[in-house]
């Protein structure tokens, strides 16, 4: 079952690449990592095989489904632009997008777990698995795009909380991709246009401040499925029969 979604996940990423021109090459290999890490990345959660029979097991399909749509990715950047790119740049950030998705699919999880708390048949069970990954993916997009509409009301009140354009900055998953990736992205043409943010002083979270917040990411997740399973929720499709 995963093997058969990895396909349809690498068939759609490289479909959605193409449509964007991202696959059509020109673009610079900085560039090309964050594009490609971020299609995949907001495309995984809605291929997420869902929950498996035990709160173990689907621990290891969290971390298996994700460095999976990782390794996806690196196919991808194999394919489309590896002779511009050393083998570390492409570890780099297909790793940090394996740090977002552990994240995102545990969310995917918990949110699947607590909507077939109710499930009375198969179908319904279906339906949670996948609204959660729906929602994961929205999730997702919403905080990838933070800079573009959260930056004018964070410059707005920059000149009192300073603090606040870091914060959106660190905030958003684009953001890391593009750190892990080389890549000042908010600087770039596109976002010079249309983000209020590139033309201000801000600062990149560092790779400490990235391990640490993904450190606290995963801890509440845990913390959260932990609380999921003593409130004695379903996890599996065996207790929705």
């Amino acid at each position: 079952m995963i093997a058969t979604r990895w396909l349809m996940l690498l068939v759609a990423a490289l479909l959605v690449l193409a449509a964007s021109g991202v696959a059509l090459g020109g673009m610079q290999p900085a560039a090309l990592r964050v594009g490609v890490t971020a299609v995949v990345g907001v495309l995984a959660p809605l291929f997420w095989p869902g929950l498996a029979s035990t709160s173990g097991r689907t621990a290891l399909r969290v971390l298996a489904w994700s460095f999976a749509a990782a390794a996806a990715a690196a196919v991808l950047l194999v394919a489309l632009g590896q002779r511009t790119q050393t083998w570390t740049e492409i570890a780099a950030s297909c790793a940090m997008l394996a740090l977002i998705l552990v994240v995102a699919h545990g969310a995917a999880a918990a949110l699947e777990a607590l909507w077939r708390a109710g499930a009375q048949d198969a179908q319904d069970a279906h339906t949670a698995r996948e609204g959660a990954g729906r929602s994961v993916t929205a999730a997702l997009l919403l905080l990838g795009a933070l800079p573009l509409w959260l930056g004018p009301l964070a410059d707005a009140l920059s000149r009192r909380h300073a603090w606040l354009v870091d914060a959106v900055v660190s905030l958003s998953p684009l953001s890391h991709l593009a750190v892990a990736s080389g890549n000042d992205l908010l600087r770039n043409d596109w976002f010079y246009q249309h983000s209020s943010l590139a033309g201000l002083q801000f600062a990149y979270p560092g790779p400490g401040e990235l391990a640490g917040f993904y450190a606290t990411a995963g801890a509440l997740l845990a913390l959260t499925s932990l609380a999921i399973r003593r409130a004695g929720l379903p996890t599996s499709t065996e207790k929705t029969r």
